[in-house]
């Protein structure tokens, strides 16, 4: 973590002092505009303050008790020491809680993924249109019938009412998601980070989601994935954010409400869940849509429970206040605004090494700007991947890092449609773009 702030710092002071003395040769073009640049770099200066404050947050927040324990959660668990025998022995009951909809081709594989679990496994079909429900009580599954489409959230709710009394952890799980764990000769990890759950008392847990590898997309949400729970939730000590899998306690509600009423959400690198990324554009392109959509709603219609969230501490005031609020929200158009003289600068560097001569040099498509915020960029996340992915992923990471701008910048257009779509909603009852969140009452972020 020290190195990589030293490399951060060095990064901004080193370019902060080639422009005081004039010796960074972009100032001799007349063309290039420093303010422009600056725009431009928005999101270069922007994710540089987010990182570097979650690096440093990350490293003194989730120091565990026992120096012999690793730092696997975002903050210390004061559970007691355990052996397996004794956590099996003692751990309380708990159910793994999973809405389908329409499986269709993909029910053999939900069905082998969830074997392990077959004992704790509840099913709700969500009024699926073809046999689904059938197929699945054929293979043994127990299964509740919905007599009508609720979607997820309020397909889970329903399900919930028919688990046991005695029931009093659920782990929310998607059908295309499976539990990644080790099994030792008394309990399974899954089995474990439950049980220190239920000793802590906290409200919920957020596992770490894990993408599959399947193609040169979902690679990329794979970095982005390791990025956001290494660094982003691990930063956020019990005021962490859960995403649509997670475990909770039987009467969950959602994250902001938690933390609006003090209950308190960790983090949990030790429970792993692998699901299935976006393997086409308009997929991924509709749920980045969704996820902002959802962002601008909860904004809206919670802002007690906003303010409520981001009370007693300076990261959770970051988190709730200054990144969703003013980064995520607030500065928006700006990286829009941004977002142009990089394609122009872009489209000119091309244009100069093929000599074709069809880009003209001007204030904002100065063939330097593109270069310079690409070179900080993957700087930028050469730096935070060691701390964001283990040892045996950071290779496998390591190429798509050099695609990672672009792949950040792609999302400005689904994020600002997004953010419409509540405007549009609002104001004339209607969405521009319906993604495949839009009949849901409620959007897990």
């Amino acid at each position: 973590m020290r190195v990589g702030a030293i490399l951060l710092a060095a990064l901004w002071l080193g370019a902060g002092a080639a422009w005081a003395d004039g010796s960074f040769r972009p100032m001799q073009d007349p063309s290039f505009s420093f303010g422009v640049y600056l725009l431009a770099s928005l999101v270069v200066f922007v994710d540089s303050i987010d990182i570097a404050l979650r690096l440093h947050q990350r490293h003194t927040r989730s120091r565990p008790l026992d120096p012999r324990d690793g730092a696997h959660t975002s903050i210390p668990l004061e559970v007691g020491r355990f052996n397996p025998y004794q956590r099996k022995l003692h751990l309380r009951p708990y159910a793994l809680a999973v809405s389908v909809h329409d499986l269709g081709d993909e029910l053999d594989a939900f069905v082998a993924a969830m074997e392990a679990h077959r004992g704790h496994l509840w099913v709700i079909d969500d009024a699926s249109g073809d046999d689904t429900a059938r197929r699945l009580e054929q293979a043994g599954v127990a299964v509740i019938r919905g007599d009508h489409n609720r979607h997820k959230p309020g397909a889970i709710r329903e399900l919930l009412r028919h688990l046991p009394v005695e029931v009093e952890t659920v782990l929310i799980l998607d059908p295309d998601s499976r539990v990644l764990e080790l099994v030792t000769s008394d309990i399974s990890t899954l089995e474990s980070v439950i049980f220190d759950f239920q000793r802590s008392r906290h409200g919920a847990l957020c596992p770490l989601l894990q993408i599959e590898r399947d193609g040169w997309l979902t690679r990329l949400q794979r970095l982005e994935y390791a990025l956001a729970f290494g660094v982003g939730r691990k930063s956020l000590g019990d005021h962490s954010i859960t995403s649509g899998i997670a475990i909770y306690r039987r009467d969950l509600e959602n994250t902001l409400h938690l933390l609006a009423r003090g209950e308190t959400v960790y983090y949990d690198e030790r429970l792993v869940i692998e699901t299935e990324g976006k393997t086409t554009l308009r997929t991924w392109f509709s749920q980045r849509v969704g996820w902002s959509f959802g962002l601008a709603k909860v904004y809206a219609q919670n802002a007690r429970a906003v303010w409520r969230a981001a009370r007693g501490d300076a990261m959770h005031v970051y988190q709730y206040l200054v990144y969703l609020g003013v980064f995520s929200l607030l500065l928006h158009p700006f990286k829009v605004l941004g977002a142009l003289p990089l394609f122009a600068s872009a489209a000119n560097g091309v244009d100069a090494l093929l000599g074709a001569g069809l880009v003209a040099d001007g204030t904002w498509s100065n063939a330097w700007y593109f270069p310079l915020v690409y070179a900080k960029y993957v700087l930028l996340i050469a730096v935070a991947l060691p701390m964001a992915a283990p040892k045996g992923q950071r290779l496998e990471h390591l190429p798509w890092v050099f695609v990672y701008l672009p792949y950040q910048i792609a999302h400005l257009l689904p994020v600002t449609i997004g953010f419409l779509n509540w405007i549009t909603l609002r104001v004339a009852g209607r969405r521009l773009y319906r993604d495949h969140f839009a009949d849901d009452a409620h959007v897990h972020g």
